[in-house]
């Protein structure tokens, strides 16, 4: 079971939420569980990657769409699994940027990776690029 907890100034952790709280309420007092800490990604951050994709998008004139702008962005970012097929071929797959799937500080790298895409696949420079995006902050 997931839940969402809240890390208070004290050390000790709270649910953040009803649904949180009742699935713990559940439990007798003094059981132990094992927990996996993964940090909550910002939804801002993960729209500030699309407002960058759209900028992307807006300042290049191969790709048609955001998705494919995303895949190419993945596969420079070498955001891939590799696959070795029976016969011996290579597969690559992109692997998902899902809130379930990459955490806060992982996300934050691909951010980062995806400017430096940005500055490949355009004519804008790092500073058009971080002033654009702060229009959309």
């Amino acid at each position: 079971m997931k839940i969402l907890m809240t890390q208070l100034d004290n050390g000790t952790f709270v649910p953040s939420n009803e649904e949180s709280r009742k699935a713990l309420s559940k439990n007798k007092h003094g059981n132990e569980f094992i927990m996996e800490y993964k940090a909550k990604r910002n939804p801002k951050f993960h729209r500030k990657l699309f407002a960058l994709l759209n900028l992307i998008l807006q300042n290049q004139e191969y790709y048609k769409s955001i998705d494919n702008i995303l895949e190419v962005v993945k596969f420079r970012a070498r955001y891939f699994e590799t696959i070795v097929l029976h016969n011996g071929n290579t597969h690559y797959k992109a692997k998902s940027i899902s809130f379930s799937e990459m955490d806060s500080v992982a996300f934050e790298d691909f951010y980062s990776k995806t400017i430096d895409v940005a500055l490949e696949l355009t004519r804008l420079s790092k500073e058009d690029i971080e002033e654009e995006i702060l229009r959309f902050m």
